[in-house]
């Protein structure tokens, strides 16, 4: 059946669970464009279906690669309902009855899905992954923590759910740091170089302190925190072909070397050296004045 022209299955009445449902609606390409002789265009793909859930989703969002790719997994994770409502467009071709049926097909599908697991499980309390992220607990889970490398940890810190995080970590340390250099009277310092000129310095007077860390650094990390966000969630589905996409975590974890590579040139060779030329030296000859 073709509904908008794209290829249409009505929902099935044979009581299977979520996994097996989505596994042969993916694998006939339920809600594909059809062709000249209305054969759908190909099995859906987790690029494919996270690229139309990206068009789809009215923030332009949509979700990201690696959860599109847990579906199509044998796995114990399972689907929150905003993704149930975008399967639910897809499969229903865009017809608001057809959507509304797939909804309650889908929601049903899950729920026995639970249903499967919870009775495979037994009463032995374990809780159910309900979620889409990964159901790993105990030792495993600081196993899986262990693995990540410095590249991952980094985009962590740049991808957490709210934007806002690390952009007031970096002001409150700011204002903190500007609170503590007035309490210990050195916001604001005047000193003669020589006689008859007055400097001003202190933290009052120093930009890269105060203009920079209190105002320009946390609007720059918002900025880039919307850029990789947009790019890991929508950008790269839309501008990239498929061929050329790789998993996003495999990706950034393939630049650890270079990660670290840089961290040990800015610890290292540029704070250690400049330190030590300039104030370390200048500590162990007695040499006040030049610091």
């Amino acid at each position: 059946m073709i509904k908008n022209g794209k290829y249409y299955v009505a929902p099935p009445n044979d009581g299977s669970n979520f996994k097996v449902l989505f596994s042969h609606l993916a694998a006939t390409g339920a809600g594909r464009p059809v062709d000249g002789d209305g054969v759908p265009e190909g099995p859906w793909t987790p690029e494919l279906l996270a690229e139309a859930i990206s068009l789809i989703d009215a923030d332009g969002n949509g979700v990201d690669l690696r959860t599109v790719q847990f579906w199509f997994q044998d796995n114990d994770k399972g689907i929150r309902p905003e993704s149930i409502r975008w399967l639910a467009r897809i499969f229903g071709c865009g017809d608001p009855d057809a959507t509304s049926e797939w909804q309650a097909h889908l929601s049903a599908a899950k729920s026995r899905l639970l249903a499967e697991r919870r009775a495979r499980r037994g009463a032995d309390g374990a809780s159910l992954q309900t979620e889409d992220t990964p159901m790993v607990e105990g030792d495993d889970a600081a196993h899986a923590r262990g693995r990540l490398g410095l590249a991952l940890r980094t985009e962590g810190l740049f991808s957490h759910e709210s934007s806002l995080n690390l952009p007031v970590l970096v002001l409150a340390g700011s204002v903190t740091l500007g609170f503590i250099a007035y309490v210990m009277g050195v916001h604001s310092v005047t000193y003669a170089p020589r006689e008859g000129m007055e400097k001003q310095v202190g933290f009052l007077w120093a930009p890269n302190w105060t203009i920079l860390n209190m105002v320009l650094l946390p609007l720059y990390l918002i900025q880039v925190i919307d850029l990789l966000t947009f790019w890991k969630g929508t950008g790269r589905l839309r501008l990239l072909p498929q061929r050329e996409r790789k998993d996003w975590e495999q990706q950034a974890d393939s630049f650890s070397q270079s990660y670290w590579t840089i961290q040990f040139i800015c610890a290292a060779l540029v704070f250690l050296a400049q330190w030590s030329g300039v104030y370390l030296r200048a500590l162990l000859q007695g040499d006040d004045g030049r610091l």
